[in-house]
């Protein structure tokens, strides 16, 4: 055993989010941890919510994230300050609660509110959230919940129907614009002061339907369901491989200048001159680079040093 490794997470992980101070870890039942820049536990794991996290976006110090619960039929949003963490409500008040006037919100939230469809998208900025609710439409609020505009769902001016493709998987801020990609391969730039459509496009060359679209700047790391990852630059195929299976999560590596992937049982990394891939016994959820390396945490809780320089 590596001494050298972070602590193992002791639930299965879900969502990884970096920020300037660390990383938060979140797992299939509503666990959170913050770790710090190395990867060393820096609270008790606790359950806000006891319910799985959908999306997390970390920004200026604080968390925005959504909580979903299917067979509950259940959804919410809400933020909280980096490095809290509080223990919520258990599951069985949450259910018991359904038809009363009480309604149940995260632990540690500052603002938090219940959502009537299900999330699926949300980014953040210093002081702006953008999200999308499925079959309602999209929205953007302050980072005090003030709402500042809302609109329809998207609508898709290609004559051509894509399978899925109301379904959004991701959402990215630029400068003044957001891009929202949906499953089915369409992007659209929208302005972020109105929402308004400024242009859209079509993902060339990009197997649907897509189950992860990761951006860095002009690089872009489109994922289908099937496994297939495009590299796409300035729209131009950087590197396009057929992986084992569906990925996990993606990161750019500066030190790389490419991708380092978690996929289907695999390790993942794409370069411009090479594509590195190896077996691996566990599922990989999240690959990031690590001290001039990279670290590989599996869906047991385990951490391993990645071999690929």
């Amino acid at each position: 055993m590596d001494e050298g490794l972070p602590p193992r997470i002791p639930f299965l992980p879900d969502l990884i989010a970096h920020h300037e101070e660390g990383v938060l870890v979140t797992g299939m039942d509503g666990e959170i941890l913050w770790l710090d820049g190395d990867m060393q536990p820096l609270t008790e794991v606790m359950r806000p919510h006891p319910m799985r996290m959908r999306q997390v976006s970390i920004s200026k110090g604080q968390l925005y994230a959504t909580w979903l619960d299917r067979e509950l039929l259940l959804a919410c949003m809400g933020s909280m300050p980096v490095g809290t963490a509080e223990e919520g409500k258990n599951r069985s008040e949450i259910r018991t609660s359904i038809g009363t006037r009480t309604l149940h919100y995260p632990a540690g939230t500052t603002w938090a509110h219940a959502l009537d469809a299900e999330p699926m998208a949300l980014v953040s900025n210093d002081d702006s959230i953008v999200f999308d609710l499925y079959n309602r439409g999209m929205y953007m609020i302050g980072s005090h919940a003030e709402e500042r505009w809302r609109l329809p769902p998207p609508e898709w001016n290609y004559p051509k129907k894509r399978p899925r493709n109301e379904e959004m998987v991701a959402l990215h801020m630029e400068q003044e614009t957001y891009i929202i990609t949906s499953k089915g391969g369409r992007v659209q730039r929208r302005s972020l002061e109105t929402g308004q459509l400024l242009e859209e496009f079509l993902l060339k060359n990009v197997e649907a339907p897509i189950e992860h679209h990761f951006k860095h700047e002009t690089h872009h790391l489109v994922c289908s369901d099937a496994g297939m990852v495009s590299w796409i630059k300035d729209d131009e195929i950087m590197q396009q491989v057929q992986l084992s299976g569906p990925v996990q999560g993606a990161m750019w590596d500066a030190n790389l200048q490419g991708w380092r992937i978690a996929g289907w049982r695999e390790e993942v990394v794409l370069s411009q001159k090479l594509v590195n891939r190896r077996a691996t016994q566990e599922l990989p959820v999240h690959v990031c680079p690590f001290k001039g390396g990279a670290l590989v945490l599996f869906n047991d809780g385990s951490w391993e040093t990645s071999p690929f320089e």
